[in-house]
C-alpha cells in the first residue's frame, strides 16, 4: 500500500525504482519486489526498464480502488487454509464450515467497503494537515 502511495504521489516525475521506494519506505527491497510484482500481474503497476526505470502507475490513482490492491497483496485469495491432518469428526468438519462461511462474508463485506475507496483518496488523506495514526486505529 505504501509503495502505491509512493507511486502515486510521484507520477509526472518518471519511474520510481524499486530502491528508491524501499528506502523511502525503510522496506526490505527483496519483500518489496514481491509485492511490486504481484501489483504489476494484476495490472496496477508497470515497470520501465533501462537505467532511469522502475515503476509506475498503470492507471490514475483515482482508478485504482483498495479493493483491487487487497485482491492484488492478498497471498491466500485463491485457496483457503487447509490442515495437513485430514480430519474424521463429523463435528469439526462442520465448525469448520462454519469459521469459513463467516470470513467469507466478512471477505465480501470488506471487498465491498474497499471497492469505493480509490488510492487517490489515500493519498489525499495521506497529505492532509491532521495525522493518520491519530484519527484511525486498525486492528487484524
Amino acid at each position: 500500500m505504501r509503495a502505491l502511495v509512493e507511486l502515486a504521489l510521484a507520477v509526472g516525475r518518471g519511474p520510481m525504482s524499486a530502491a528508491a521506494i524501499a528506502k523511502r519506505q525503510e522496506l526490505s527491497l527483496a519483500y518489496l519486489e514481491q509485492l511490486l510484482h504481484r501489483l504489476k500481474k494484476h495490472g496496477l503497476v508497470t515497470s520501465v526498464r533501462g537505467p532511469r526505470g522502475g515503476y509506475v502507475l498503470a492507471r490514475e490513482a483515482k482508478r485504482i480502488t483498495m479493493a483491487e490492491v487487497v485482491h492484488a497483496l492478498d497471498a491466500e485469495e485463491a485457496a483457503p487454509a487447509r490442515s495437513g491432518a485430514r480430519r474424521g469428526r463429523a463435528v469439526q468438519q462442520h465448525a469448520q464450515r462454519i469459521s469459513q462461511a463467516v470470513w467469507h462474508c466478512v471477505h465480501e463485506r470488506l471487498a465491498q467497503s474497499l471497492g469505493a475507496v480509490t488510492l487517490q483518496d489515500v493519498c489525499d488523506e495521506a497529505g492532509s494537515d491532521e495525522s493518520i495514526e491519530h484519527r484511525y486505529v486498525f486492528h487484524i
